[in-house]
């Protein structure tokens, strides 16, 4: 799948600054119980390091899917192909952001329906069918969204099929599998 320069950038300048933050609160948890190995400031600096390291199998390496997944919602949520879609993923998001699951997943529910051929909407679905509960309505939407992948991509193609097959196998997660991402916040 081609992925527009511009996500990349952003990719890495969220992460980037999220491993930043990270590294900061550690910090001045370091600085409070008095562990005084390394400098607490340098904290921030060498979580940045690290995570270059880390982001380049998100680019490059066993991670594309999720990064490919991520550029589509990403576009999906801009409106890039569907204002109307945008909307509700929007309202989905804000729900999200309100600690709502339910009425989240009835906003999805109501924007699979209207939207039934969309790749977005069908992994966003079996995300919070998963959130729900409900392992055999993930597991067949998850299996619905391998389909509807809007261009060739294998990497893509595994990260659905490997979402699936851990619904069989463990169970629905509670936590998101979407993007599966350390530090992402969108």
């Amino acid at each position: 799948m081609r992925v527009k320069l511009g996500h990349y950038v952003y990719f890495w300048a969220v992460n980037s600054l999220m491993a930043a933050g990270t590294g900061l609160v550690l910090g001045i948890f370091a600085i409070r119980v008095g562990i005084s190995l390394i400098s607490p400031m340098s904290f921030p600096i060498c979580f940045v390091v690290i995570y270059q390291f880390y982001i380049v199998s998100y680019f490059w390496g066993k991670r594309r899917g999720e990064f490919e997944f991520s550029f589509l919602e990403r576009s999906a949520i801009r409106g890039e192909e569907n204002q109307e879609l945008k909307i509700r993923l929007k309202k989905v998001r804000q729900e999200l952001k309100w600690g709502d699951p339910a009425s989240a997943h009835a906003k999805l529910t109501a924007a699979l329906k209207d939207f039934p051929d969309n790749f977005v909407a069908c992994f966003k679905y079996a995300v919070s069918c998963e959130r729900m509960g409900m392992g055999d309505d993930a597991i067949a939407s998850y299996n619905k969204a391998e389909t509807l992948i809007p261009t060739p991509s294998t990497s893509l193609r595994c990260y659905v099929a490997k979402q699936s097959t851990r619904v069989k196998k463990e169970g629905p997660s509670r936590r998101s599998s979407s993007p599966g991402l350390q530090y992402v916040i969108y």
